[in-house]
């Protein structure tokens, strides 16, 4: 434990060395000016009696309140200065992580969540938050809080040593007992993280993209229920815990008691004997008052131990998840030969397989569409094209080097990646654009050409405040577009990142949001015009791939036809089959 509060002390450098040094010294006032006051008042109390100038006593004690008072103010503005700086530090350390190289099976494991969760909880359920900034300043609060202690003890002790001694160790213990009693609480919080998230996600469906089907189908109430029986589940043993602490209370209450008495009782009955005057009455009790403080269970005391394990939780995501430099291959600026060898993946917890021996090269320059039913694993292909994924077994090799030595943040951005669920970013229409490739500076030339490419040049002159125009639905003066504006959206999004030198382009449903006649100029507007690059086009509408230079069939996970559209035709398999069906259904031409 002390290497622990040792490792948070350490976090304060986070905080800036000006920082820090003025909490560290206004702790030092804040500990020493106490015990001066309690001279102060002592020596004041007995000037009051005719033994010395009472001005001069008087000044003293109300300067060292003043001082005192100060301290306690500007204390708490710096330490919240130095905490902010700490969380800072750390939450950027964390999104840098998770943001980076880190695959999604790693993100959606439940020990990487939990640890997550705990780096970054706000305590919900108990009104503390898991900040390590604030468990950083808190131990430092606690060092010099026992330091005053035993400064106190000290001047109690050339009173009275044996009383000094005694109310020191009381008070130690029943600090220990307290917080052993409430820090408790923190394993059961702690014990269902899980439920804590889906608390989380009930909560955002009344307000994010399920807020119309909650409204429309009435599962207000539904949702409300539901949300009031996990919050029973997740913090209920907590609040039971806390009421079994409240109840305990009466252990510590005889033992400080017991020791407040013993502080006025000592002193006291030395002053009625006439061994002690006033002056040094009054600063034996403010010196016990002292020593007591030390019992109280302040929120930094809860905020230690709480932080604490944000921080363990913050410095396990790194050790475990953070990339070591000088261990990964560069990624080449060219076209790649991108090559699945014998490639089975299966999601964590499903005994199927998606993929089960896919092979596939996909050449430099090459248009390659991709097909197959509704859970052939197309999707699962670009994930694991894209290193958001590892294979279960098998490999995949970019130029020859296999994906999982090659660093996946660079070769990320030699990818432009359209998925079937693409994102509608809430700022406005330049950005929406713009965001898939951050490092390049087009320009908005580039942006209103990618748009005009994509086909939504009627979309950006009819926008009130053109690429300007904010697109955030929920905000103030946002303008929210159709399905099929969106996809233009997108589909921009992804040409821009080819502009500015993602080698390999990806496709995947690019035309579900499209009529017809958009569907029909989709390769000619789109795939056509897009020079040295390997596009991949996925989609389960046959009349979109069919110009596609080269076309591969899914089927049980792995590539089952693999040829021209005429080829495949006149092979007469499931591609055949399959498109004489859909163009039969819509009365286009085989």
């Amino acid at each position: 434990m002390t290497a622990a509060r040792l490792r948070l002390l350490r976090l304060l450098s986070a905080g800036g060395a000006t920082a820090v040094t003025a909490l560290v010294l206004l702790h030092v006032l804040g500990t020493v000016v106490p015990l001066l006051s309690a001279v102060a008042t002592g020596r004041l109390i007995n000037d009051l009696s005719g033994a010395g100038p009472v001005a001069a006593s008087a000044v003293a004690v109300v300067g060292l309140l003043f001082v005192d008072q100060t301290v306690w103010l500007v204390r708490d503005l710096v330490a919240g200065l130095v905490v902010t700086r700490v969380d800072g530090r750390l939450r950027a350390t964390v999104r840098a992580l998770t943001a980076g190289g880190l695959s999604l099976d790693v993100l959606e494991s439940t020990g990487f969540g939990d640890r997550a969760a705990r780096t970054v909880d706000n305590g919900r359920g108990l009104g503390r938050r898991r900040s390590p900034g604030a468990a950083a300043a808190g131990q430092l609060a606690v060092i010099f809080r026992m330091a005053g202690a035993l400064g106190a003890t000290v001047l109690l002790a050339s009173y009275f040593p044996l009383l000094a001694v005694l109310l020191l160790a009381v008070s130690l213990v029943a600090r220990m007992i307290v917080r052993r009693q409430w820090v408790g609480l923190i394993d059961t919080l702690d014990a269902d993280l899980l439920g804590q998230r889906r608390l989380f996600h009930l909560s955002e469906l009344a307000v994010s993209d399920a807020a119309k089907e909650t409204r429309l189908y009435g599962l207000g109430h539904w949702l409300a229920m539901r949300f009031r029986a996990v919050g029973h589940a997740t913090y209920g043993p907590a609040w039971r815990q806390l009421w079994t602490v409240l109840r305990r209370q009466w252990i510590t209450l005889i033992l400080v008691t017991g020791a407040a008495a013993a502080a006025l009782a000592v002193p006291g009955r030395a002053a009625l004997g006439g061994s002690l005057d006033a002056g040094q009455l009054v600063t034996c009790v403010l010196a016990a008052w002292a020593i007591f403080r030390i019992t109280a269970m302040g929120p930094e005391a809860y905020d230690i131990e709480y932080g604490l394990r944000g921080s363990e939780a913050a410095a396990e995501l790194v050790r475990a998840y953070g990339r070591k430099s000088g261990q990964l291959t560069a990624v080449p600026d060219r076209p790649p030969v991108v090559k699945f060898e014998d490639v089975v993946f299966r999601y964590p917890g499903e005994p199927r397989a998606v993929l089960d021996g896919l092979t596939l090269t996909l050449h430099p320059g090459e248009t390659v569409a991709v097909v197959g039913e509704n859970g052939a694993g197309k999707t699962t292909f670009v994930k694991l094209l894209g290193g958001l994924y590892r294979p279960t077994s098998g490999r995949i090799t970019v130029d020859g080097t296999d994906l999982a030595e090659l660093d996946v943040a660079r070769w990320r951005r030699r990818l432009s990646v359209l998925f079937q669920d693409f994102v509608h970013y809430p700022m406005n229409l330049r950005d929406n654009v713009a965001l898939a490739a951050p490092e390049f500076s087009g320009g908005d030339d580039a942006v209103r050409e990618a748009l005009e490419r994509a086909g939504a040049g009627e979309l950006l002159a009819g926008l009130p405040d053109g690429l300007d125009t904010s697109l955030w639905q929920r905000g103030a003066g946002g303008q929210d577009l159709s399905g099929g504006q969106w996809q233009r959206v997108a589909l921009a999004r992804t040409l821009y990142a080819a502009t500015a030198g993602r080698r390999v382009l990806v496709l995947d449903e690019p035309t579900a949001h499209l009529d017809i006649r958009a569907e029909a100029e989709f390769h000619e507007r789109v795939v056509q015009r897009v020079d040295g690059v390997t596009t991949v086009l996925i989609s389960h509408r046959l009349s979109t791939v069919r110009p596609a230079g080269r076309i591969v069939l899914l089927s049980g996970g792995r590539v089952t036809e693999d040829g021209t559209h005429d080829e495949l035709l006149a092979l007469g398999g499931d591609y055949a089959r399959f498109y004489t069906l859909q163009a039969s259904a819509f009365g286009g031409p085989r």
